[in-house]
């Protein structure tokens, strides 16, 4: 049976991702183009009140996977994978791309003069978060399904070791009835 805390921190961690995709994917696909249908006036009034209740939404979104992807990685999986070189690229990988989603999504709703033009390129740079965030998802998925390769020691799967042979024990494998003679 599984630890409470790692049911919790990947139950946290599985939400938080589902909140930051699909809050974006809402965003860039239905709430962008609707958007583009109202006067410029209404439109930036608008953009503003979703820019101020989403950000929260980012930052919290953003620790809760920073937190427990971390735990999961080196309290649950790292001891897993000793040694298993392919999981440790791919992770490594995953949490690059993921560092890309979170700078991403705290640029676009935030005010720092300096990334004003992503802003404008909003659509732009929220289809290359949530391409990178399906990435994501993408090698964690297979991650997960992959499992611990055979050829990857694991102290929970390494059977123990044989017993020491008795000396006494002679060299023939068969057992022999005392008295009987082989010929």
């Amino acid at each position: 049976m599984p630890d409470s805390m790692v049911v919790v921190s990947r139950c946290l961690h599985v939400l938080g991702a589902i909140a930051l995709l699909g809050g974006a994917i809402f965003i860039r696909y239905l709430l962008t183009p609707a958007a583009d249908r109202l006067p410029e006036s209404e439109r930036d009034t608008f953009r503003g009140d979703i820019t101020k209740r989403w950000k929260p939404w980012v930052h919290a979104g953003i620790t809760v996977l920073i937190l427990t992807g971390f735990y999961n990685y080196l309290a649950v999986m790292l001891p897993l994978h000793k040694g298993d070189k392919q999981y440790h690229m791919l992770m490594g990988i995953k949490i690059l791309l993921a560092m890309v989603v979170f700078f991403i999504a705290s640029v676009l709703p935030g005010r720092v003069a300096a990334f004003a033009t992503m802003r404008k390129n909003s659509k732009t740079w929220l289809t290359v978060s949530i391409l990178c965030a399906i990435a994501v998802v993408c090698i964690a998925g297979y991650l997960k399904v992959r499992g611990v390769p055979a050829n990857v020691p694991h102290p929970a799967v390494t059977p123990p070791a044989a017993p020491p042979v008795p000396p006494d024990a002679g060299d023939s494998p068969i057992p022999q009835e005392a008295g009987s003679t082989t010929n």
